[in-house]
């Protein structure tokens, strides 16, 4: 089969893409590590951040869904509108899953595998996890 090559806008708009993920995992990763300075978390998967930002940088993130928490390296990342680039950092109220290590609210949920989140439970025993971008 042939495959279209990418056009040279498609590729500078992937180049943007991920040059402003890059920047903004850059401002997570700072934050998380004062929060590790700190003593409010052991390790960025200990964390949930809320990401604010401006509306285009918004519209890209939010885009990514639940899978932005991988980009971020976080078990938890949420998206706001806002007027600059800003970043909060919390500790995980969840346990932590004992098989990818993602603090989360479902671990335990299956009686099957206690101590595991939902996501490890699919990819163990069902089809496996969908993702679409990280």
């Amino acid at each position: 089969t042939h495959h279209a090559l990418p056009t040279v806008t498609n590729h500078m708009q992937l180049v943007a893409r991920w040059t402003t993920l890059r920047e903004v995992r850059g401002e997570v990763l700072k934050r998380i590590e004062e929060a590790r300075t700190a003593g409010l978390v052991g390790s960025s998967l200990q964390a949930e951040v809320t990401i604010a930002a401006p509306s285009a940088q918004v519209e890209l993130l939010a885009s990514l869904s639940d899978e932005l928490r991988f980009v971020m390296i976080t078990s938890a990342a949420t998206v706001v509108a806002g007027d600059a680039l800003s970043v909060d950092v919390s500790a995980s109220s969840h346990k932590k899953c004992d098989r990818c290590w993602h603090y989360r609210e479902d671990v335990g949920s299956h009686a099957e595998h206690p101590t595991i989140c939902g996501r490890c439970v699919t990819n163990l025993d069902g089809a496996g996890e969908a993702r679409q971008y990280a």
